[in-house]
This record gives structure tokens, sequence and C-alpha cells, in this order.
């Protein structure tokens, strides 16, 4: 028991020796690394050296992104009170709620959205190709087939290089490695590539950025992606409004074709007996007359019903508003040389005198540990003997 109540006053005492540390003491612990720096100060340059080499070394290697970036606005003026002849007529009229507010950005994202994206043509030098096979050109993927640096596959399976996405191709046709390719390129753009976000909650500006290697496809490629999601956008909510116009033209045109037909059959009838004179006569006359008027009056109703749908399909019609869009140069995380150097050299020198430090504090810690054992070890030595 006395041991232990030893070893507690001596563990305490130097406690009370460390909290008490003067500011003398301290200059002297400071003075003392600071020494110990200094004489290691060419490995800490050395460090520094090669950190910085690697820094510029991985600055050359590192891909250039480029980024498009869009700013849009999605609006579409809808009647306050909700009237319309659509929803008159109980076929409905309004716009579908699955593809309002923040859901567009939703659409965005769609990975039909972006297969068909990369599935629509595009210029490369001149030639009308796929985004798809733009996209393999731009990742070198047709110049490594050309090199033969692509081996071929073996067991049935079937190469990339064999594979091509020709302009205009049905998707039904599509095999089974075409579909296969063409998900994968599609998720890694969805995951890495794709950025949609709304710019404040209480604003309606969104903003698209799209980053890619090839600056020419980020720029081609961001148009194109939003230019079929506002089509599919527009086409979705407008749907059921251009159906009941083209059900309603095809109604007035349908009696508008009656009423040419019952106004012809009423001429040539009086051509016909234009000597005749009976009750039979006058009747039939008046039968065409009345048949004119009731078509002209369901006719002329229907137009007007027509026009309506007309305001309705403008109305419910969003308007995609783009309010800043990239030109080239587009903006890049390209990173100088002279700041790799530099950032990597201080990173260097930095862990370089760190590691330093560690190594002393801990040298210093073993001697302690070892002056202290030798301590307690020559105090029980002492009480055996005595």
């Amino acid at each position: 028991m006395s041991e232990l109540d030893e070893l507690y006053k001596s563990l305490m005492s130097e406690e009370s020796k460390t909290s008490s540390m003067s500011l003398t003491d301290i200059i002297t612990i400071v003075k003392k690394y600071w020494n110990f720096l200094w004489g290691k100060k060419w490995i800490i340059i050395i460090s520094g050296i090669l950190c910085g080499i690697l820094g510029v070394v991985c600055v050359c290697n590192k891909k250039i992104t480029y980024k498009a970036e869009y700013v849009f606005t999605v609006g579409g003026s809808t009647s306050s009170t909700g009237f319309s002849i659509s929803s008159l007529l109980g076929m409905g009229g309004s716009a579908m709620g699955a593809f309002s507010g923040d859901n567009v950005l939703e659409l965005l994202k769609s990975r039909t959205i972006v297969e068909n994206t990369l599935l629509s043509p595009c210029v490369f030098n001149g030639d009308t190709i796929t985004f798809m096979e733009y996209s393999l050109i731009c990742d070198s993927i047709r110049m490594q087939c050309e090199m033969g640096e692509i081996k071929e596959s073996e067991d049935g399976i079937v190469s990339i290089c064999d594979i091509s996405y020709p302009v205009g191709q049905d998707r039904e046709t599509f095999s089974r490695a075409q579909d296969s390719i063409l998900k994968k390129k599609s998720g890694s753009l969805l995951k890495n590539n794709i950025l949609v976000s709304r710019r404040d909650k209480k604003l309606s500006y969104m903003e698209y950025q799209f980053l890619y290697p090839d600056e020419d496809f980020a720029k081609s490629f961001s148009a194109a992606h939003l230019k079929v999601a506002a089509d599919f956008y527009t086409q979705t909510k407008t749907e059921l409004s251009s159906t009941n116009l083209a059900s309603f033209q095809q109604k007035a045109d349908s009696i508008r074709n009656e009423l040419d037909k019952t106004i012809a059959k009423s001429s040539a009838y009086m051509d016909g007996n234009r000597n005749a004179s009976g009750s039979y006569v006058s009747a039939q006359l008046k039968k065409y007359e009345v048949d004119i008027q009731v078509l002209s009056a369901t006719y002329q109703e229907i137009q007007k019903n027509i026009k309506t749908l007309e305001l309705d399909l403008a109305r419910e019609t969003p308007l995609i508003q783009i309010i800043d869009k990239p030109f080239h140069p587009l903006p890049n995380d390209k990173v100088r040389k002279l700041k790799g150097l530099i950032v990597g050299g201080f990173l260097g020198g930095f862990l370089a005198c760190l590691g330093c430090i560690a190594f002393l504090y801990f040298k210093d810690l073993k001697t302690k540990i070892e002056r202290e054992t030798k301590e307690i070890s020559s105090s029980e030595q002492k009480k055996e003997l005595a």
C-alpha cells in the first residue's frame, strides 16, 4: 500500500510541476524544438522540393473538367378560378401535378431523358452522329479500338468496339449490349456529371450544371439535354388539352363536311325542280333549309369551343425561360503548375516539420518514462536493502 502511495505522490508532484510551468520553461521548450527543426532543415527542404515536384506532376496529369451552366425558370399562367372550357366539359384542363414545382428538377435527373439525349443527333467534325458516339470519341474509346488497345472479347461476349449507335435507330431494336452500355453511360453522367438545384427556395430560378472533360461536348450536350427535358415537360403538361382540341377539331371538320354536302344537295334539288310546284317540293326545300341552319349553328358553337380550347392550351403551355447560358470558353478547374508547386512544397515542408516534432516528442517521452522507471526500481532496491 505504501508503494502505491509513493507512486501516487510522485505522479501528483509531476502534475503539479507541469501545471506550474513558467514562461521560461515554455521558451526553453520552444527553443529546443526550434533548434531540432533547424538541425533537420535539409530534410524539411528536400521534402518540400519533392512534394512540390509531385504537385506539378499531379497538375500535369490531371484531366481538366469544363462546366456548362444554365440558369432558367419555369412558368406558365393559369386561371385563378380554374375555369376553362375543358373543366366545364368535365375533361380536365389543369396541369398535371406530377410535373409541377421542383419535380422539373427530378425530370432533368431522369435516366430516360438522359438516354434520349444521348441518342439525339449532333454534329461532330461535319458529320451527324449521336451524342453517345460523340461521348465514346471524347472518352478515347474509339481511338483505343482503332489502335488495338482494347482486345477482342472471348467466350462470345460482345466488345464495345463492335457496338455502335447510329442516328435514327429505333430504341426497340437495340441489342442487349447496346442497352447495357447506354444504361451504364447514362448512370455515370447522372452520378458524376449532372448537377441540378434550385438557387433559392424563395425564388423560382433553377440551376443546371454539366461537367465533362471535353469543352465542346459539355456545351452541346447540356443544350440538348435541356431541350429534350423541356419538350417532354411541355408535351406532358399539354397532352390532355391537345387531345381535347384535336377531338373538337375533328368534330368540327365532320360537321363542316355534312354542311357542305347538305348545301350541295339543296342547290341540286332546287336546280332540278326550278319549275315544279307542290307541297312536297316546298317541304323538301324547307327540310334542307332547317338542316343547313342546324348544322351552321352547331358548327359555329364548336368553333367557339375550339377557340376557347386554344386559349386553354396556350395558358397551360409552360414557359421555360433561359436566364443564363454558357458561352466559349467554358469555366474549368485547371490548376496552374506554379500553384501546384507552391501547394505541394508547402504541404511537404509542413508534414516534414510535423514528423520531426512528433519524433522529438516521443523521444523525450520515452526518455522520461525510462528515467522514472529507473528511479522507481532504485527506490525499491533501497527499501529491500534497508
